[in-house]
């Protein structure tokens, strides 16, 4: 038997005990309690019971982002992809394999891996999507996995549909300036100029926004 069918064994044997023993309480107290009644018992047991095991797996989750953390932050690169794998794939619908999705993506596109890391900012969107600064890192991360690609328009048009999107969000005036930096490699010194000057007009206390005034100098 595998670890993980093992894991679910152990996740559903209490459930199946606590069950039985529900519904052998609710039977040696038919004659007391009405069939309404019965029924709301039930529902509420089974709902707390439900509610712990919930808890318990972002427990366990949380634990397993530390650990991807840790690695990280040692340079352990197989143990962050081998734990960051476990964790978005056994815990998922989890807030800390949400964090993990975007991480592990991100670590997959340091090392190259830009198909892998692409598919996982992708499934961020799918599954979760609904932390804005993560986001942010999966739409801009799948532009910045086109741009090493080469697909440098692709990796454009990306960063601005984001910000075109997001026009209130300050992290808009970074997209716009990665937009930039590709029409510049693209040696299309109009549309660089037009994103630049957008970021100053739309962003003007944004960190970058100076930055896009140098820039803006210089051509």
């Amino acid at each position: 038997m595998t670890e993980q069918s093992n894991r679910h064994q152990e996740q559903e044997d209490p459930f199946l005990e606590w069950v039985l023993n529900a519904l052998q309480f609710v039977k040696d107290r038919s004659q007391l309690l009405i069939g309404g009644v019965i029924a709301i018992i039930a529902a509420l047991v089974i709902t707390e019971f439900v509610q712990g095991q919930r808890l318990t797996a972002r427990d366990e989750a949380a634990h397993l982002l530390f650990q991807v953390m840790l690695a990280d932050g040692n340079g352990q690169m197989a143990q962050v992809l081998g734990t960051g794998q476990r964790l978005i794939d056994e815990y998922a619908g989890t807030p800390s394999a949400a964090h993990g999705m975007i991480l592990l993506a991100n670590r997959n596109y340091g090392v190259g891996r830009y198909d892998e890391a692409k598919r996982l900012y992708e499934r961020y969107i799918a599954e979760y999507g609904d932390v804005e600064m993560l986001v942010f890192s999966a739409r801009t991360g799948i532009a910045a996995c086109a741009e090493a690609q080469g697909d440098l328009q692709g990796a454009a048009a990306g960063y601005i549909a984001y910000a075109d999107e997001h026009p209130n969000d300050r992290a808009s005036a970074i997209a716009l300036m990665d937009a930039a930096r590709c029409y510049r490699l693209l040696g299309d010194p109009q549309q660089q100029r037009s994103l630049l000057d957008r970021v100053t007009h739309e962003f003007p206390s944004s960190p970058v926004s100076q930055r896009a005034r140098q820039e803006l100098q210089m051509l």
